[in-house]
């Protein structure tokens, strides 16, 4: 963010998947995201992951500064990790049709795409680019997550939503932090989000 903010009052790290300030916002498994960041700990778990310098994807758009400043910062990030990223420095226009492209990244696909939403998009799990039943972008596939959707429709007060909000913000951190095989919405602050696709005829890397 303070790659096009100069005025840190005008955001903060987002650690969950609900808008900040919204009924429903929690921190539930996001707790990892507030410690120290160790990059050599970060290097092993990759090599250990089985990735071993396939490309991996970016699609970043150059036309919206805020996406232009998020893509290049984690494009940097990603190969200070020691990935071997190919960014994909594109308008916006070029990044809606091509995230919609299910093949893998050499044949016209991706990995990776930056993007961000207003905060009442993502006020409540109606959102589409919470759900994980394979029709939002990245089509990821997790029925932990939407187990806790069916909840938060079934719940009979708001306590109860509050409780399934809480269950479906942990189980989106943990499919990001472990799985392999399922990808969905990295949150990242209040404002810019990461989408994600698994492509495993590339062998991209999971969390």
């Amino acid at each position: 963010m303070r790659a096009f903010l100069d005025d840190n009052s005008l955001w903060k790290p987002q650690l969950g998947v609900f808008a900040p300030g919204s009924p429903l916002y929690n921190e539930e498994g996001g707790e990892i995201l507030k410690g120290p960041r160790n990059f050599d700990a970060a290097k092993r778990l990759l090599v250990e992951s089985g990735y071993s310098g396939q490309p991996v994807t970016c699609l970043a758009a150059q036309d919206l500064q805020p996406l232009k400043a998020c893509g290049d910062v984690t494009a940097d990030l990603l190969k200070r990790l020691g990935m071997n990223v190919d960014l994909a420095a594109v308008d916006w226009g070029t990044v809606v049709a091509r995230q919609q492209q299910k093949s893998p990244p050499s044949q016209g696909g991706w990995n990776l795409y930056l993007n961000y939403s207003p905060g009442a998009v993502n006020s409540d799990p109606t959102a589409n680019n919470i759900r994980a039943d394979s029709n939002y972008f990245g089509w990821p596939n997790i029925p932990q997550v939407e187990a806790e959707i069916s909840a938060w429709y079934d719940a009979k007060s708001f306590d109860e939503e509050k409780a399934a909000a809480r269950r479906l913000n942990k189980a989106e951190f943990l499919i990001e932090l472990h799985s392999k095989s399922d990808a969905g919405i990295a949150p990242v602050d209040s404002t810019v989000s990461l989408t994600r696709r698994c492509a495993p005829q590339e062998s991209v890397v999971g969390p």
